[in-house]
């Protein structure tokens, strides 16, 4: 095997193992215990793509625990709607039971979250409404102004996705609705409790109060201290309770994922460094350290699968053999920068299970895949920028380097220090002969009386197949096919 490629191999091979050292670092599946037991997971804070790689843990769990109930422990302030509709998927998925506790506050895309679940209940003091949607200022300004069609856009499509969890869930459909749009009133017999124009938003009491004639609360079921009164008023006291918290590497994919562009751009500028200087050293390792540690954050964070680190690694495996072994550039060599551009992409987006219900498109017309996959695609671009960048300054800053001028040649070779250039082969460009060996791309081929060393420009050339000098550059004699 030749010596870059062996090269390769090696680094495959340690790339190779991060699924494994994932798996031990973070992945933690419950056994399931004796009796009736209930899973608590914590929504607390803002729900954003930090909570989410903390949760994608959380619901593989839940799937592999299979508990008797879900409680969600809902504290948040509100959202983002992808990351809101992801857990809805989950929570659709789930084949258990699904129980929202406020407390104590459940605002936006919390109270979004409580229509996604079977039965709710309130904390003393809890209070849930204003999902209003808004889009904020990606650079911090605040909330975007929008034209006045685009807004009724996000709205209808927000106002439909709450009235397909409340029907679904067997909630009241005009409360979801009227802490989604202003305009929406709420009348229950002769009493107002959402005036037009107005968001819904109910405190604890308000929410468990039942308004004649209706025989029912307005939204919760109970006003509960904590989750064990929350069991025993659901029919599940005594349960045993497995409450979810992050593990140690889950919080270090939180920081890997949020500098993941930079990462993937510094390991292929040490890797392009690495190919361009003599031997194997600090650049080869650091280029392959920081592809483990890229691909270890997306595994943990539940963003990149086996599958997917195995298409980057053939996809490597490919170029390499394009670039060491096989003349030229062609299918295997594409081949290999697809696998790899797609490996990195999909390493990049979760796993979104099927709603049940289906749930409505994202605003705009997105699905939620579609949404990821955006932004995905924004990363790599972020990513290829930032490698091209710095490949750009390697070329140009490298060479002027201290380090450089130990690891290239740069003293001039003269005569009088007793070094003799090579033959001068000038005279035979454009002349033609035949090939005693097979060029692959090198061999050799005779002009006339003349033996020569010559390599091909690229295509294998057969034995016996008649060639033509192309380019004489020093002792390295450069032919083509006639």
């Amino acid at each position: 095997m030749p010596r870059p490629l062996a090269r390769l191999a090696l680094a495959l091979g340690l790339v190779a193992v991060l699924p494994a050292v994932a798996g031990a670092a973070a992945e933690r599946v419950p056994a399931e215990p004796a009796g009736r037991t209930v899973y608590v997971l914590p929504v607390h804070g803002p729900i954003d793509k930090a909570m989410m790689i903390l949760f994608r843990r959380a619901f593989r769990d839940v799937k592999a625990l299979a508990p008797d109930a879900v409680v969600l422990d809902i504290d948040t302030p509100g959202g983002g709607l992808t990351e809101t509709e992801e857990i809805l998927r989950w929570l659709g998925a789930s084949k258990a039971p699904v129980y929202a506790y406020v407390n104590p506050n459940a605002i936006s895309a919390g109270a979004i979250l409580c229509f996604g679940c079977d039965r709710i209940f309130m904390a003393p003091g809890g209070r849930i409404g204003s999902a209003l949607p808004i889009v904020l200022s990606p650079t911090g300004d605040g909330v975007v102004s929008l034209p006045e069609n685009v807004e009724e856009k996000i709205l209808s499509n927000t106002r439909s996705l709450v009235r397909s969890l409340a029907q679904s869930n067997g909630h009241r459909v005009d409360v979801a609705e009227a802490m989604v749009d202003p305009a929406k009133e709420v009348v229950i017999g002769s009493r107002t409790v959402c005036r037009s124009g107005e968001i819904l938003n109910l405190t604890a009491r308000e929410a468990i109060e039942i308004i004649p004639p209706e025989t029912r609360p307005l939204l919760a079921e109970a006003i509960v201290d904590d989750v064990g009164a929350l069991l025993e008023h659901a029919g599940a006291g005594g349960a045993r309770q497995v409450r979810f918290a992050p593990q140690p590497a889950e919080k270090l994919a939180r920081y890997i994922v949020l500098a993941g562009p930079l990462l993937f751009a510094l390991a292929v500028l040490a890797l392009y460094i690495e190919f361009k200087t003599p031997g194997f050293g600090a650049p080869g390792i650091a280029g392959i350290v920081l592809l483990m540690v890229f691909f270890f954050g997306h595994y943990v964070a539940g963003l990149a699968g086996v599958e997917d680190i195995a298409l980057v690694l053939v996809g490597l495996l490919l170029l390499g053999l394009e670039v060491f072994v096989i003349p030229g550039f062609g299918v295997v060599g594409i081949a290999g920068i697809v696998l790899i551009v797609a490996g990195t992409v999909l390493s990049m987006i979760p796993y979104l299970p099927q709603a049940v219900p289906a749930l409505p498109a994202l605003p705009f017309g997105r699905s939620l895949f579609a949404a990821h996959l955006e932004a995905a695609l924004i990363r790599l671009v972020i990513a290829v920028l930032l490698s091209g960048a710095g490949v750009w300054l390697a070329v140009r800053l490298l060479p002027h380097t201290s380090i450089y001028s130990r690891l290239v040649l740069g003293a001039e070779l003269t005569r009088e220090s007793g070094c003799v250039a090579a033959a001068d082969h000038a005279g035979f460009l454009g002349q033609e002969g035949m090939a005693l060996t097979v060029l692959r791309p090198a061999g050799t081929a005779v002009f006339g009386e003349r033996r020569l060393d010559v390599v091909s420009s690229g295509d294998l050339i057969p034995k016996d197949a008649r060639v033509r000098v192309v380019r004489v550059e020093g002792g390295r004699i450069v032919v083509e096919r006639c």
